[in-house]
């Protein structure tokens, strides 16, 4: 093996995805369909979303509260008051190999996703623990979820 190749297979190592990887606050881009609640319009059945990781339940190899991350914010939502404050912007500076530009985590919807389908995907990292703290005030003071979606989801008041 020569050194690019030797430098590729450890970039394909560290974006392999692991059930140990995955923790609140991982990184994972991966392909999510409308099985998994996402609304394609466009043809499509599938489509490479980015996501943060929020809970896990280990019992039914669950990834709960997945939150996707967007490069733009939904321009159908209506930019409502409660759309607009449900959304928390990740500067590409602090993940520059996750993203190719200033992105808005949508903390307004939830996904619950099979463990199966993220160990297909990539593995980016974890957020700052400063955007996880801001990311997690903005998903228990939302009004977009209810106080039954934050429960099942693992997301709790103080």
């Amino acid at each position: 093996m020569d050194l690019r190749e030797l430098q590729s297979a450890f970039k394909e190592e560290q974006r392999r995805v692991t059930r140990e990887k995955l923790q609140t606050g991982s990184l994972v881009r991966t392909i999510l369909s409308e099985d998994e609640g996402l609304n394609l319009t466009d043809g499509r059945t599938e489509k490479p979303k980015k996501l943060i990781v929020v809970g896990i339940d280990r019992d039914t190899d669950t990834v709960y509260g997945a939150v996707l991350v967007n490069t733009k914010m939904n321009p159908k939502a209506g930019y409502s008051i409660e759309y607009l404050s449900a959304q928390f912007m990740l500067s590409q500076q602090n993940y520059p190999e996750f993203l190719r530009y200033d992105s808005y985590v949508d903390c307004g919807e939830l996904f619950a996703i099979p463990i199966a389908k993220l160990l297909s995907g990539e593995y980016y990292g974890e957020l700052t623990e400063e955007d996880r703290q801001q990311i997690f005030d903005i998903l228990e003071t939302t009004e977009t979820l209810t106080t039954k979606e934050k429960k099942r989801f693992g997301i709790r008041r103080r």
